[in-house]
C-alpha cells in the first residue's frame, strides 16, 4: 500500500482564475484539455468557444499567435498561462 487515496474531483473552495493553455498545433493541447477536465472536474474551453462555455472555464486552449488561434474577447481578464511544449521534430509533422 503506497498510502495514496484516489477521490473524485471536488469543486474549488474559492473562485478560480482562468488561464490560457497555449501550444503550437500538434503539441497535445487537446489531450491536456481532456486531462485537466478529468483531474479537476472543471470545464475547459478553447479560443473559438466551440463548446459554448464562455468564461465558465478553468483553461482556454489556444494556438495564438499561430493562424489557428486567437485571443478571446476577455483576454484582459486572463493573467495566467500554462505552456505546452513538445519536441518540434514531433509536433510540426503531426500538424500536417
Amino acid at each position: 500500500d503506497g498510502g495514496c487515496e484516489i477521490t473524485w474531483p471536488q469543486p474549488p473552495q474559492k473562485p478560480y482564475e482562468t488561464a490560457y493553455a497555449a501550444s503550437y498545433p500538434g503539441c497535445g493541447a487537446r489531450m491536456t484539455w481532456n486531462l485537466v477536465e478529468a483531474l479537476t472536474g472543471l470545464w475547459t474551453g478553447d479560443d473559438w468557444d466551440s463548446n459554448n462555455r464562455g468564461k465558465r472555464v478553468v483553461t482556454i486552449k489556444t494556438h495564438f499567435p499561430h493562424d489557428a488561434g486567437r485571443l478571446v474577447p476577455w483576454d484582459d481578464e486572463i493573467h495566467r498561462a500554462l505552456v505546452i511544449i513538445r519536441n518540434p521534430m514531433h509536433a510540426i509533422p503531426s500538424f500536417f
